[in-house]
């Protein structure tokens, strides 16, 4: 049987796929009903690491996210400065 941390996370993203897909395949503005949903899948996700217990894991994983994209915008300001664009 699915756990009911995970089975909530599965219907809040679902939530929130429907609501994009309203917004973007039917031309229905929606921004509203999105966000909440963005929060909903947000809260889902934070009862799962918390669940998991795996809060270090996430801080460790954002921060080599934050430290690799500095990498990449450093790298792309120096194509964008260097008198080639290369």
């Amino acid at each position: 049987m699915i756990n009911e941390v995970v089975g909530r996370l599965f219907e809040e993203m679902s939530e929130l796929t429907f609501e994009v897909c309203k917004n973007y395949f039917r031309g229905k503005s929606n921004k509203l009903l999105i966000a909440h949903e963005i929060a909903d899948v947000w809260q889902a996700i934070e009862n799962l690491v918390e669940y998991l217990d795996i809060e270090e894991e996430v801080r460790l994983a954002k921060k080599e996210l934050k430290e690799h994209r500095n990498l990449k915008n450093m790298a792309e300001n120096s194509r964008m400065n260097h008198p080639n664009g290369k």
